[in-house]
């Protein structure tokens, strides 16, 4: 059995995978520390777990095998930093660091200490994803040449019981979040179209405070690939009604998902006539994956190199916004 501490309730996806660890045979939660006392007292009681008020009396207990870190995302870099050289395991929630430097000075200290690492990609698992990867494999696109992905819900809009929406507050704190809508729900659209479309050249990014708040509640980034491909990433928290949009356009066919619902048109399959295909099974969880490193040194699908190019494009998006210009990436890669 894994044993595992959680690390802060600050993110709203926290107790998401508090449930996840608790459902899983193989993980047994037994601690809690967050930044917030009062926060993580009160969940350590409603879990039945000892709570922790200092970080470093937690990781230096034996028994604790693992973390899951949901810390302000401001605070990642130190706090895994600090969960490595105690030698825990490590699930983090997205992002993994702010800068491409922090990503890659918690890759050397993972390897260093010899802990997994993991950070929670959900759509990678998605039959979505994973039939547009293997149409693209496959060829029936032919050469990508543009991609587009959306995502946006309404967490920033007054409701009925949210006068000021359903994301806590603290989501709008651009010391604690690092920015806003692009770097939470837009990290979605960016590890997908990264592993669709590959390596990125450049990025161009607008981002707008429809609600005037301090952090972008919409964004739009513009990329171009190395292959040529240009691609649109979408992201936000001011539409309500909005699906989560996914295309890709090749030089054979086009493939197209809207929700759960997947179209695909291609020279090379039947008559060329648009199609609904069947879809494969899900892939495993982060948290499986997770867990089938640490038991068995299973490799994971969730790379660090999904990892690092998440942070990069977040990275070259924010100066492109401030600068008002076009950033070029330098190639960077993942130690």
């Amino acid at each position: 059995m894994i044993q595992v501490a959680l690390l802060s309730r600050w993110h709203v996806h926290a107790n998401d995978y508090a449930s996840q660890a608790l459902e899983n045979p193989n993980l047994s939660v037994v601690a809690v520390w967050d930044e917030e006392r009062e926060r993580g007292r009160q969940w350590a009681k409603e879990l039945e777990v000892d709570f922790f008020e200092d970080l470093n009396e937690l990781l230096a207990q034996d028994q604790i095998d693992g973390v899951i870190v949901d810390t302000p995302t401001s605070m990642h870099k130190e706090v895994i930093l600090a969960c490595a050289a105690a030698k825990k395991h490590i699930f983090s929630e997205k992002v993994l660091a702010l800068t491409e430097e922090d990503c890659i000075a918690i890759f050397e200290a993972v390897d260093k200490n010899n802990v997994s690492l993991m950070l929670s990609l959900p759509r990678l698992n998605d039959p979505s994803y994973i039939y547009a990867q293997q149409a693209l494999d496959n060829g029936w696109l032919g050469q990508l040449t543009s991609i587009r992905c959306r995502l946006e819900h309404g967490g920033a809009l007054p409701t009925d019981t949210h006068r000021d929406g359903w994301l806590p507050p603290h989501f709008y704190d651009k010391n604690q979040c690092g920015g806003g809508a692009l770097i939470d729900l837009g990290a979605h659209p960016i590890y997908l179209t990264n592993r669709l479309a590959g390596e990125a050249a450049s990025v161009m990014c607008e981002m707008v405070s429809f609600t005037g708040r301090e952090v972008d509640d919409h964004a739009s980034v513009i990329v171009r690939y190395d292959s040529g491909a240009s691609g649109i990433i979408e992201a936000g928290f001011i539409g309500s009604s909005s699906p989560f949009l996914l295309e890709l356009h090749g030089t054979e066919g086009s493939l197209l998902v809207e929700d759960r619902s997947v179209r695909i048109r291609s020279s090379q399959l039947g008559d060329g006539s648009w199609q609904t295909p069947t879809l494969p099974e899900p892939g495993p969880s982060a948290i499986d994956q997770w867990v089938a490193e640490i038991k068995d040194g299973k490799k994971p699908h969730i790379t660090r190199e999904d990892m690092l190019r998440l942070t990069q494009i977040n990275e070259a998006a924010l100066q492109s916004a401030t600068e008002g210009r076009r950033v070029f990436l330098k190639s960077a890669q993942p130690v």
